[in-house]
């Protein structure tokens, strides 16, 4: 059995439909689930306890380094992308007429945070890209000398456009910019060296690429960036901890690089034991195999679609494709409901597109069906009359 035969059987949802909706939520494998039940069967039956979850939060701490070129210690589990941007955001050591640029094609997770700044006196700069595509000139227009930070993603939510994330890394260490990046829909399927790519920081959800569980994500932080962050709150950690034997107290926060000071109280141990399995699937796959792979699925549909006709909001260039393909029709809401009767599972975004979106248990036979289907769409008017009906049925 090949490599990618033996990951796709992790997911019995490939028997049922063509899932290409990764870039919506992973659908989970059963070793996930089970490892979460397990977590729970141990405190039901009072089987484990804090020291054992928190050694397996630092073996999981281990796996996630390893994936992206970093530091176990400067690895920080977070609720999701939202809050390891935050955490950013609000312990930046900005100072007055500081700016940061991000792009008009931010999620608005990685909008909202840094927009929340302005309250606190900081230019946010939104650099405008041309076709949706996210250039790195489009950045550095917008860059001056009170230019602090850059905040994009690897990977673009609506067009899957994938940003130059080395060359803008060397930018930014050039002239001493903080370069934040939106992980989500890559971490997992594409190659991602935050150290040698000079990312100051990494924030990910755990529920896309990274086939885990929701409520989970992590944050992590370059030496330099983690010695300037001035926390917005603390709580009792491993690393934070009370000196009690002096006056007043002392809040000792251990020693200088461990990015666990940022997590307070207990964190999602359930979700941290289903990521665990996850990560080891990716490992056992490769990235040096599912990226190839998931990129050429992504090149497949795309090239069938331009055939087609559709428009596509997303990209054919080589090193700025990825695994999710956006396209938009005057019809759009139709297309998404025939996929659904025809089993694929697919979304409909805010900008009018539909986004199809691939993982490794994804396979060439099913892009072919996808396309089987977009093409008796486009060309079938009858066909998309009838779907545009509330009553429209899969008997058609």
């Amino acid at each position: 059995m090949d490599w990618q035969q033996a990951f796709r059987d992790n997911f019995p949802i490939t028997q049922e439909k063509i899932y290409a909706c990764q870039a919506y939520s992973s659908p989970l494998s059963p070793r996930v689930s089970q490892a979460m039940q397990d977590f729970f069967s141990g405190v039901t039956h009072a089987r484990a306890d804090k020291p054992e979850w928190l050694a397996t939060a630092e073996g999981v701490r281990v796996q996630v380094a390893r994936l992206i070129g970093g530091s176990a210690r400067r690895v920080a589990f977070t609720k999701n992308t939202t809050e390891g941007l935050n955490i950013v955001a609000q312990g930046f050591p900005w100072r007055e007429g500081d700016n940061m640029v991000i792009d008009d094609q931010e999620h608005p997770v990685n909008v909202v945070p840094w927009l929340h700044l302005r309250r606190r006196g900081v230019e946010v700069r939104v650099a405008a890209t041309q076709d949706r595509h996210v250039s790195l000139d489009a950045l550095w227009a917008r860059v001056d000398d009170r230019t602090r930070l850059i905040a994009v993603s690897y990977v673009q939510y609506s067009t899957g456009v994938r940003a130059d994330i080395q060359a803008l890394g060397a930018r930014c260490r050039e002239r001493g910019i903080r370069l934040v990046v939106d992980g989500i829909q890559a971490v997992g399927l594409l190659p991602i060296d935050v150290e040698g790519w000079g990312i100051d920081a990494l924030a990910c959800g755990a529920y896309k690429p990274l086939l885990g569980p929701l409520g989970l994500g992590f944050l992590h932080l370059s030496p330099e960036l983690l010695a300037e962050l001035e926390p917005a709150f603390l709580g009792a950690s491993v690393v934070n901890k009370v000196r009690r034997n002096v006056a007043d107290w002392q809040l000792d926060s251990g020693a200088g690089g461990d990015a666990r000071l940022l997590e307070g109280g207990n964190i999602n141990y359930p979700a941290v034991y289903g990521l665990a399995p996850a990560l080891l699937m990716i490992e056992q796959a490769r990235i040096d195999r599912l990226a190839p792979w998931v990129l050429g699925l992504g090149a497949q549909l795309d090239s069938g679609l331009r055939a087609q006709g559709y428009e596509l909001f997303s990209s054919d260039v080589e090193g700025a494709n990825s695994s999710i393909v956006c396209l938009r029709h005057p019809e759009s809401f139709a297309l998404r409901k025939y996929f659904y009767m025809e089993g694929v599972v697919s979304n409909l975004l805010d900008t009018g597109a539909v986004r199809l979106s691939f993982g490794g248990y994804n396979t060439p036979a099913e892009v072919a069906r996808i396309l089987d289907i977009t093409g008796r769409f486009a060309s079938d008017a009858n066909l998309r009359r009838h779907l545009l009906k509330p009553t429209a049925s899969r008997p058609y």
